[in-house]
């Protein structure tokens, strides 16, 4: 299975930032919760990619994976390219990392949201050209001030 190249980034952050720090039990209602939520799918060039659903991403490529979860049915649908749109994958991060934002280091998911969002995503998602701070914090539910006062990004 390949991601969609456009969000490519955004599993990376999942992969890289989000799922090692998520504890095994949340992991397990992250997988749950992947094989119930709708995945979307586009054909290009006679291949299917991944548009969102990051955690049913690595059930599928995870060789140790628990094939009790993958036996239920996911609700599937498929999107024309010029159907996609960023920010189905954008917010389902937001979504994750706004549950799980005191075991992450939020200022480093940050910076890296912040790099790989160029103008016209930033003006799409937001209607401004640029991703600040107040808005990241306003996303995931948290203030500016619990955003500063994290010293190495992970609350304790």
């Amino acid at each position: 299975m390949l991601v969609y190249p456009e969000i490519v980034s955004l599993f990376a952050i999942y992969t890289n930032y989000i799922r090692p720090f998520i504890n095994d039990q949340a992991l397990k209602i992250e997988q749950s919760n992947a094989c119930l939520k709708p995945t979307s799918f586009i054909k290009e060039d006679k291949k299917w990619f991944l548009a969102n659903n990051f955690e049913l991403f690595h059930l599928i490529k995870n060789s140790d994976i628990d094939f009790c979860v993958l036996r239920k049915e996911v609700p599937i649908r498929y999107i024309a390219k010029d159907q996609f749109e960023f920010d189905l994958g954008f917010y389902e991060l937001i979504e994750i990392i706004t549950q799980h934002n005191k075991k992450l280091d939020i200022k480093l998911i940050y910076r890296q949201l912040k790099t790989m969002l160029d103008k016209q995503m930033n003006q799409q998602l937001f209607g401004k050209n640029i991703f600040a701070v107040t808005k990241f914090c306003e996303l995931i539910d948290i203030t500016e001030q619990t955003y500063h006062a994290r010293r190495c990004g992970v609350s304790m």
